[in-house]
């Protein structure tokens, strides 16, 4: 059985007065009002010691960008027509292994089975730093594979020129 990711809950650093000792703190409050029922509905109460895994959510321009460089290759590199951007972003991943979880299962009498499957590149599935490198990854394997007269920044480039979906 899968075990279903719960929703984030998204807080912001804030310098505090720690009322025990009158001392200057650093601490994590929620960002918002949804964020602070949630932390109400788990039943964390003040003082208890709580485990997480803190990641900083992505820039949403920057994501944009991401799907911008889908869009330029389904429009562009042939094989990727009938693809979406994020298809696109995906095929990409499959065929380089960039952001792929990679398994290797031995066959008897025929090999090893190589399986690539792609991460999720949404928002909570991946954090900007990832995202970025991914994005970036991405880029090299596109200059390299199908426009080797280019280099990987001036891919970059060109997705940074790309107008927005819909954009007039």
């Amino acid at each position: 059985m899968t075990k279903t990711r719960r929703q984030p809950i998204y807080l912001r650093t804030r310098r505090l007065i720690d009322p025990a000792t009158g001392q200057e703190v650093s601490a994590l409050v929620p960002a918002g009002a949804a964020d602070a029922e949630m932390i109400r509905e788990r039943g964390v109460t003040i003082g208890q010691m709580l485990r997480a895994d803190l990641t900083k959510p992505r820039n949403p321009e920057f994501h944009r960008l991401a799907h911008a460089l889908g869009d330029l290759v389904r429009k562009n590199i042939e094989g990727y027509e009938g693809c979406s951007a994020h298809g696109a972003i995906k095929r990409l991943q499959e065929q380089s292994g960039i952001g792929c979880e990679i398994t290797r299962t031995e066959i008897p009498g025929v090999g090893v089975l190589v399986s690539k499957q792609p991460r999720s590149i949404a928002y909570d599935s991946m954090d900007q730093g990832e995202f970025f490198e991914l994005v970036r990854s991405l880029c090299r394997f596109i200059a390299e594979r199908y426009w080797p007269q280019c280099t990987a920044e001036e891919v970059e480039q060109m997705v940074e020129l790309m107008p927005l979906e819909g954009a007039a």
